[in-house]
């Protein structure tokens, strides 16, 4: 490859990341509509929800495997059948598209931690522009139902039922308030669950698992 690897390395986390970033969230927008956690979703209506989530996943996928149509990058002269070394930069064309991503790691391409590590802050990203927008999709959702929300939402829901009809934000004292509350006795539940589970105790019968 006549290219520095970290001017090649720099485009695809680039690319990677608009693609983790937009099929996180097309997935996130997916689930949340069937599952009525407004305060998550992009849109006030769940069907539209829904559908922008399956078109966000399919431009996500369309968009990272044709972009070396149009976008200069390691992927041309014979990407298909040459291995990353002997590629020149310029564009892809249809016949060589199948095998202009498959660049090794040396020479630019992304290895598996840095995929892991981009992938993890694209879908924190997805999460928390989802988290914006919720807020707004709630508010749009009470002041068409005339608030019915504050009558349907009760005082002490948290964590995901809390997010049914309010936004992330003003649930997150509610479920830090009741986690905090609540981890003692799951930390105890669990330890004793673990203890039932003791290999000595289970060797000699005593096991009550």
């Amino acid at each position: 490859m006549n290219t520095d690897p970290d001017v090649v390395r720099d485009l695809f986390a680039s690319h990677y990341f608009l693609f983790a970033f937009l099929a996180s969230l097309g997935t996130l927008q997916f689930v949340v509509s069937n599952s009525g956690t407004r305060g998550l979703w992009l849109t006030p209506y769940a069907v539209m929800t829904r559908w922008l989530g399956v078109g966000l996943i399919i431009v996500a996928i369309a968009l990272f495997f044709l972009q070396p149509l149009w976008v200069d990058g390691p992927w041309a002269a014979g990407s298909v059948e040459a291995d990353s070394l002997t590629r020149e930069w310029g564009k892809a064309s249809w016949d060589e598209l199948a095998g202009a991503r498959n660049v090794n790691d040396i020479d630019g391409g992304l290895d598996g931690v840095k995929q892991a590590i981009w992938f993890s802050l694209a879908a924190i990203s997805a999460f928390a522009v989802s988290a914006i927008f919720g807020t707004l999709s709630v508010k749009i959702n009470v002041i068409g139902e005339q608030r019915s929300a504050d009558v349907l939402q009760p005082e002490n829901a948290d964590g995901l039922a809390g997010l049914a009809n309010r936004s992330y934000l003003s649930n997150l004292p509610d479920s830090f308030r009741n986690f905090k509350s609540d981890i003692g006795g799951v930390w105890r539940n669990g330890i004793n669950d673990a203890e039932g589970w003791s290999v000595m105790k289970m060797i000699f019968g005593k096991s009550s698992k």
